[in-house]
């Protein structure tokens, strides 16, 4: 048992984990509010409701740049490592 706490570092072991849930749900849904912003956009505009329409037009947008800037981070993280 003492070999096997010497061989797995449980500090990036649990650092991993963390980050993942948190790329994992995050990620998710930031996504989900860019679908959400961009389909009720289209909804809100087609029935007339202009100020709902761009309220939804600006969650999406900030969903998809949420979701840009976790893709870039992420490069960045990759190519300066």
């Amino acid at each position: 048992m003492a070999l096997a706490a010497k061989l797995i570092d449980t500090n990036a072991l649990l650092n991993v984990v963390w980050t993942s849930l948190v790329a994992g749900v995050g990620g998710t849904a930031a996504f989900s509010f860019a679908i959400v912003g961009a389909t009720r956009f289209v909804d809100m505009r087609r029935s007339g409701h202009a100020v709902e329409a761009w309220m939804f037009a600006a969650l999406g947008a900030l969903g998809l740049a949420i979701c840009l800037g976790a893709i870039a981070f992420g490069i960045y993280e990759i190519v300066n490592k």
